[in-house]
């Protein structure tokens, strides 16, 4: 197969296409923002609720509230427990910049974050619109961007949840653009934005990394077969991307004594949906956050030691259920793609607003909410013939999933969204 058919063909566009380009690009910011923000003024979304610590991500804005108060990046769960590496440093410093100039935890500091969240998850409409259209037609990018920016399942992350969620869409995204326009026109600018773009990522979410290589590879393979020199560009971009992360990675060195990648969490949230007669979909009630008896052994133990615990615990039950191991992993694969996770997760949502209902009175809840509740017995055996649907919208759910997802299942994911044209 000619090197050429790996990518989109580079067609010169012209000048009013351009502009129809910049015109729709406008109005799918526009749009989508207007909509989502809409929707958080609207359920005033920026309200914490009683007993909840939402829209305000518990462990980022735990360490923003620490970093504003002086006490440097620490104590994920609210409580003083020192220096943490549970998160990634880009959210929780974003959230602290915005505490400091609105106020902590503060309805000012709510609406300035759902709204960059908002104009982020907007753009990403673009994204999609670009992606589809040099990957699967014009029309197919035209159509995916407008479903993105319109329908309503697409606003539930950026409305609801200050987290990076709707940050590692967008930038997953645009790497993947990045990405193609390296294959094709193999410039060393683009190279060193493609390591530049990756160390943000890292930096954001590292779940993503586990497509990092991938986006290497096959930009690289591309150029080498059209006979184009590109190792040393892709040199220079693998340093770029060393460079931008290394003072984290050596803050890490230097607090724990020892290298910790990125984030520390792996382990435990590993053990989450790795132990015997497991769901495999993760439990919250085993988590620090939510737990009292977990988190004292958080707060006794120290993260390292924590978290070395449950590291030998969760390889402790590969080596004695390997085949149960192995089921959850297969299954968690395959839900990803049939739609259970998504439908487990609204379900969830649901009994909680349940909860929340008898609490307060059900009139106080959202129509959303209501109607999530009214499909609360839906079966997950009836799930078959929403799946084709649901599998449309998989990048909504990689926004969710990358949360506390070890990085090698976001791979499969990741990779299938916008194959290029051949």
């Amino acid at each position: 197969m000619p090197a050429a058919a790996l990518v989109a063909p580079a067609t010169p566009v012209s000048t009013p296409e351009i502009t129809g380009y910049r015109n729709l690009y406008i109005l799918l910011l526009v749009c989508g923002f207007i909509l989502r923000f809409g929707f958080v003024l609207w359920k005033k979304t920026y309200i914490r609720a009683p007993g909840s610590t939402l829209p305000f991500g518990a462990e980022i804005c735990s360490i923003a509230e620490h970093i504003v108060r002086g006490q440097g990046f620490s104590s994920p769960f609210v409580q003083d427990t020192g220096p943490t590496a549970w998160i990634a440093p880009v959210y929780p410093y974003l959230a602290a910049l915005v505490f400091r100039l609105f106020g902590i935890y503060s309805v000012a500091s709510a609406m300035v974050l759902l709204g960059i969240q908002c104009i982020i998850a907007a753009a990403t409409g673009i994204n999609i619109h670009a992606l589809g259209r040099r990957t699967f037609g014009t029309q197919v990018g035209f159509w995916a961007a407008w479903i993105w920016a319109l329908s309503p399942i697409f606003f539930r992350w950026p409305v609801s949840w200050i987290w990076d969620f709707t940050a590692s869409a967008f930038l997953l995204s645009a790497a993947f653009i990045v990405t193609l326009d390296v294959a094709e026109k193999n410039t060393r600018k683009l190279w060193l934005s493609l390591g530049g773009l990756w160390a943000v990522i890292a930096l954001t979410n590292p779940a993503l990394l586990s497509v990092m290589p991938f986006t290497f590879l096959y930009a690289a393979f591309v150029n080498h077969r059209s006979f184009r020199p590109w190792f040393a560009s892709a040199v220079l971009a693998g340093v770029l991307f060393a460079a931008l992360v290394s003072p984290w990675l050596i803050r890490n060195e230097v607090v724990f004594g020892r290298p910790v990648f990125f984030r520390s969490n792996y382990w435990f949230e590993f053990h989450l949906g790795n132990y015997h007669l497991s769901n495999g979909m993760g439990f919250s009630g085993k988590h620090p956050g939510a737990n009292a008896a977990v988190f004292k052994k958080y707060a006794v133990m120290g993260e390292m030691g924590f978290l070395d615990y449950y590291k030998e615990d969760g390889l402790r039950f590969v080596r004695e259920y390997p085949s149960e191991f192995l089921d959850l992993t297969l299954h968690r694969t395959w839900w990803f793609w049939d739609g259970t996770s998504l439908l487990t997760s609204f379900r969830l949502d649901a009994a909680s607003a349940r909860v929340v209902a008898l609490r307060r009175g059900a009139h106080h809840l959202p129509d959303p909410v209501l109607l999530g509740l009214s499909g609360r017995k839906v079966s997950l055996r009836h799930r078959a013939g929403a799946s084709s649907a649901v599998r449309l919208f998989r990048i909504h759910s990689l926004e969710r999933s990358t949360r506390a997802r070890p990085p090698q299942s976001v791979t499969s994911h990741a990779l299938t969204f916008f194959p290029p044209r051949t």
